[in-house]
């Protein structure tokens, strides 16, 4: 009989914990026009201080949201795999500038209601593009008042931009490796 108690015990505790530790929002629905402004106002401040955007509860929103999303699919492209691993930034500034990458492609999906851009490679391109002009904007940004953040790298991409040829620059961009 205390066995048979005890049993009942943990199973009624168990299935309290799963109620408590289940998540307490219900299953999100589709992104609203409100949300998509708001990523593409977001993106543009971005532009200014990246920094205290990536920080600010807006930044946050904006990743948890990008988590979340039911209609949109964001993941890595060859851009921002780029800027990660080969040096093109440096230290902590290569996580401000992942973060306005993501900002980035996510404004231009939103923009042009590119669910997934992964079905079709124009669209893929499309978001890689413009994922790569807005860690510019903020690479500018950021090298106006920390000269120290400059790479070679960086430098050869904002040429590239500003010489009218950044799409043949990501073009060349090295693929993602295999996952």
């Amino acid at each position: 009989m205390n066995l048979t108690r005890l049993l009942t015990q943990c199973a009624v505790t168990l299935a309290l914990g799963a109620c408590i530790l289940a998540p307490t929002q219900a299953a999100r629905g589709a992104t609203t026009p409100d949300e998509e402004a708001r990523i593409v106002r977001l993106a543009a401040a971005a532009d200014k201080d990246p920094v205290a955007v990536m920080t600010s509860p807006d930044g946050r929103w904006f990743q948890q949201w990008a988590d979340e999303a039911p209609d949109y699919s964001f993941g890595p492209d060859k851009g921002v795999f780029w800027v990660v691993s080969s040096g093109a930034a440096k230290g902590d500034f290569k996580r401000v500038l992942r973060f306005h990458h993501d900002l980035s492609a996510a404004a231009f999906q939103v923009q042009h209601h590119i669910g997934d851009p992964r079905k079709n490679d124009a669209d893929m391109a499309a978001k890689t593009l413009a994922g790569i002009e807005g860690l510019l904007r903020a690479y500018e940004a950021l090298a106006a008042t920390h000269p120290d953040v400059r790479t070679a790298q960086m430098d050869a991409a904002l040429a590239a931009r500003n010489g009218g040829t950044l799409a043949a620059f990501v073009t060349a961009l090295p693929p993602m490796p295999a996952r």
